[in-house]
């Protein structure tokens, strides 16, 4: 089973490819700019050249035509409102309805702690906030089976393999390894189907964290 991933090239994007690519998965791998992926095409993987920013439904059929699994870990890389209303919001919209149109079976979704809560956010990511909520709802609406993963501070640190989840849970950090390891492992962890949960470090070890959320 092919597994596409969005924003494969970014800083958790590219730790999913390598967990998934050492899992025995075949991977299309979505990225803005495909020169960055050149080890990744080297490597064997499909890679699609795609802009979140300027969407089509005619540039989005290379991207899930086939696909029945989807892991999306692309996001703006500015604070502006402007720039998140048009990738983690409207963006995502135009992906998740041209995926769903395609025939994609399961979207697992990186999004980001206290998006249905800005009050949680500092100032200055509120709007980004606002608009990865706008898109997390969309997705639970698109009959599509989903994941939204709320993740905390994303680190570089090494994977640790543990976790907490909840609804909501006190804010920490999370290594970008460890977010991989939850996005893969959220795709077969039937308690994370349909659901929508805040993660941070630290816990119970990640499946059975993940099975936690019955």
């Amino acid at each position: 089973m092919t597994i596409t991933v969005l924003g494969a090239t970014g800083s958790s994007g590219r730790h999913i490819v390598e967990k998934l690519l050492a899992q025995g998965h075949p991977v299309r791998a979505v990225v803005r700019k495909a020169r960055k992926a050149a080890a990744l095409q080297a490597a064997g993987v499909e890679v699609v050249e795609f802009d979140l920013a300027s969407p089509s439904h005619e540039m989005f059929v290379p991207v899930f035509a086939s696909a029945e699994t989807v892991i999306n870990a692309a996001a703006t890389g500015s604070m502006t409102k402007r720039q998140a209303e048009l990738i983690d919001h409207k963006g995502v919209v135009a992906a998740v309805d041209a995926a769903a149109a395609l025939g994609v079976k399961r979207w697992v979704q990186i999004s980001m702690m206290g998006s249905g809560d800005p009050g949680r956010l500092p100032g200055y990511l509120r709007a980004t906030g606002r608009a990865k909520d706008a898109a997390d709802t969309h997705l639970t609406r698109s009959g599509m089976t989903w994941t939204v993963i709320r993740p905390p501070w994303l680190t570089d640190g090494a994977a640790q393999g543990r976790i907490t989840v909840g609804d909501s849970v006190t804010e920490g950090s999370l290594s970008r390894a460890d977010l991989a390891a939850v996005a893969i492992a959220s795709l077969d962890v039937t308690t994370t189907h349909n659901r929508m949960f805040e993660v941070t470090g630290g816990g119970a070890p990640i499946t059975d964290a993940l099975h936690g959320l019955a």
